[in-house]
């Protein structure tokens, strides 16, 4: 599922709007987030709520009306009769309440199945007892049975048989870097056809997981910073000059002196000035040299074995008495505030090992893509549900190579029901580090591919015909979503009556640089094939080996005669 799918790379405004041909109705006093559950009484009340946001934020009302005639009002008048009769909210016996529930599902999945965006989603708290309710989801299409996809997971262990010595396959836990759940990417020539790269991932978190973002500069602090420990402090310590045996004062003055000097030898080494020294060439070429991953491994090495001011066993007996105790205490709790954040040594470690990590994705991938050295690339989305926008410039501009229109957005200009913006067209520009100039690439979709895999189709094709996609067609969730839901008029996020209500849904509508409307239907491939068999299912599971891949198949097909 998208997050934060916000796509406005370019504003042209149409001369038109679409302004409501519906008269306002008087339901429509509310913002969403203003309901309360004292407003949720009954049935009635718990429709009359969602019938209401959905009128006033849902963004596709007019193509609904155009696609399959889809009449709200009409909604309106044949539903809250059916709400209305079902009189066992939070009332009457178990038994009952259980009735009541199941019919209200039955009347929320009829009339939420026909929603065509494919984000859209609603959370529904239901009653199933006096006491006790549980939240029910509804989507669009739930009556449907969704096509066979191509499970990430599987399709990624019967690869690993299909590509070269050259492949990786990396599983990321993005909860240390900001994000949730796992991240993996699979990439290497294909054996049968060496000349072709293969690169697939299952969510688009590129730029978190695998994005080297350097500083100017590390483990150098400003003059005068506060957090670094000197020797004059030391020299001037209240809790050093009050041991009042000199010679021991003395002793442990010139010890614990001695243990900042050696730790201040790491950030001034060789290893160290060379790091610096290589980010520059970094952020301008993005190459990982050779030398600057030596240096970084070196330097990352010697991070691990500095001086260890924090353990009492560093301070021999007649160092660390009970006389000196505190003053030691002192020492070790400023070296902790000069190492980890005068000199921000976690940060340098950190960096440097997100260097190391992912330097075989930049190497071998990345930086042979900028150099022309990929000749030939399948991308395979089949499975991916989208992710952040980011990865559209970290990751997909990489194989643009002019500015092209990509598609449209449109968000609510009111509350009215067709009361719109004019559509905003997209455009798309080359990334500075990516292919030199156009390269045949094969993108595979499925049912499974959804949200930014689908941007990023559309984006790669429409920059010619040397792009082509293979498979069944994509899920058709396309619309612009954001956590920011307040900026926009269409959409919302939020928890709403308490809780009774909670809507996933879009703030924007999109359609193709066609004019199209795709939503709910998904991208054409340009190479139809039919989506796996149960049969088939099994066997990807069962005999990675042995399985034959037919999307797999047919893109290798037409990529050859390239």
């Amino acid at each position: 599922m998208t997050r934060k799918l916000v796509l406005i790379f370019g504003i042209l405004l149409s001369a038109i709007t679409f302004n409501s041909c519906v008269a306002e109705d008087e339901l429509s006093t509310k913002e969403p987030a203003r309901y309360t559950a004292d407003d949720i009484k009954s049935y009635a009340d718990l429709f009359k709520v969602f019938w209401t946001v959905m009128d006033e934020r849902y963004n596709y009302f007019y193509e609904q009306k155009r696609k399959d005639g889809m009449d709200w009002d009409a909604v309106y008048r044949e539903y809250y009769p059916k709400f209305e009769a079902l009189k066992t909210f939070n009332k009457g016996n178990d038994k009952e309440i259980l009735e009541g529930r199941e019919k209200a599902i039955q009347y929320f999945t009829d009339i939420v199945d026909p929603i065509m965006d494919r984000h859209f989603s609603l959370l529904v708290l239901l009653p199933y007892s006096k006491s006790k309710s549980n939240n029910i989801q509804f989507r669009g299409q739930m009556k449907s049975q969704p096509n066979n996809t191509y499970d990430f997971k599987v399709k990624t262990a019967y690869m690993m048989d299909k590509l070269g010595n050259d492949s990786i396959t990396r599983n990321i836990k993005l909860d240390s870097l900001g994000g949730t759940g796992t991240f993996t990417y699979q990439m290497g020539s294909l054996k049968s056809n060496p000349d072709t790269y293969y690169f697939s991932f299952n969510n688009f978190s590129l730029s978190n997981a695998l994005k080297i973002d350097l500083l100017d500069t590390y483990l150098k602090p400003d003059p005068g910073n506060g957090l670094v420990l000197t020797t004059t402090a030391i020299k001037n310590s209240v809790q050093l000059n009050a041991i009042s045996d000199v010679a021991l004062r003395n002793k442990v003055e010139n010890f614990t002196i001695n243990i900042l000097n050696q730790w201040n030898s790491f950030p001034n080494s060789v290893e160290v000035k060379s790091f610096n020294d290589q980010i520059s060439t970094f952020k301008n070429t993005e190459i990982i040299s050779d030398a600057f991953l030596d240096v970084t491994k070196k330097a990352l090495a010697n991070s691990k074995t500095l001086v260890a001011y924090n353990k009492d066993s560093t301070y021999p007996a007649d160092i660390l008495t009970p006389e000196s105790r505190a003053y030691i205490l002192w020492f070790q709790n400023w070296m902790d505030t000069h190492a980890k954040h005068g000199y921000d040594l976690p940060l340098f470690q950190r960096h440097a090992q997100g260097i190391i990590n992912n330097a075989p994705f930049y190497k071998q991938f990345l930086n042979a893509l900028h150099k022309g050295e990929i000749k030939k690339v399948i991308i395979d989305l089949r499975g991916n549900g989208g992710g952040y926008l980011v990865d559209a410039r970290f990751w997909t501009d990489r194989f643009i190579t002019q500015n092209a229109l990509v598609g449209y957005q449109r968000t609510k200009e009111g509350t009215g029901r067709f009361n719109y913006t004019p559509w905003i067209p997209m455009h798309v520009n080359p990334h500075k580090f990516g292919i030199p100039s156009n390269i045949p690439t094969v993108i595979l979709i499925d049912k499974g591919s959804m949200s930014m895999s689908e941007m990023s189709t559309l984006m790669l094709k429409s920059q010619g015909s040397h792009v082509i996609s293979v498979g069944d067609y994509s899920a058709g969730g396309l619309a612009g979503l954001t956590t920011e839901s307040d900026a926009f008029n269409g959409g919302t996020q939020e928890k709403i009556a308490g809780g009774y209500l909670q809507f996933y849904m879009p703030v924007m509508a999109h359609k193709d640089a066609n004019g199209e409307v795709i939503e709910g239907i998904g991208i054409k491939p340009d190479i139809y094939v039919a989506p796996p068999s149960d049969a088939e299912l099994s066997e990807m599971e069962n005999s990675p080996k042995t399985f034959v891949d037919r999307v797999l198949e047919a893109a290798i097909q037409y990529i050859s005669t390239k």
